[in-house]
């Protein structure tokens, strides 16, 4: 039977963190939406967008709230339970990271994603 996508692990220069169920990733590059007029659909336009990740980590005593925060110019790895791997090229952190007792939100953008 085919496995389906159900586990994320995520490493973070070169540091794998534990996170929590439900981490996305956003591949980034060309994204189309429709240009839509009177007549009805005349088109789509494009415009970029960045690489992204979006994660809980467990909040433990080695995870460190200020070394997430100025992660800058590192490589990302999302890989999954099926097999499929992600690199995120020049990531660097976004917002800053929200600590509550549900864990460390964090969110990383990059230049270029790549499947590998």
């Amino acid at each position: 039977m085919t496995q389906v996508f159900g586990r994320a692990f995520i490493t973070v220069a070169g540091k794998r963190y534990n996170t929590k169920a439900g981490a996305s990733l956003k591949f980034g590059g060309i994204d189309r939406k429709p240009v839509i007029g009177d007549g009805g659909v005349a088109g789509f336009q494009e415009t970029i967008e960045a690489p992204e990740v979006d994660c809980t980590i467990i909040a433990t005593g080695e995870v460190s709230l200020a070394e997430i925060q100025k992660l800058t110019d590192f490589t990302l790895s999302f890989d999954t339970d099926t097999g499929r791997s992600y690199v995120i090229a020049n990531a660097f952190n976004g917002p800053v990271p929200e600590l509550s007792n549900d864990g460390i939100k964090a969110k990383f953008y990059g230049i270029e994603g790549k499947e590998v």
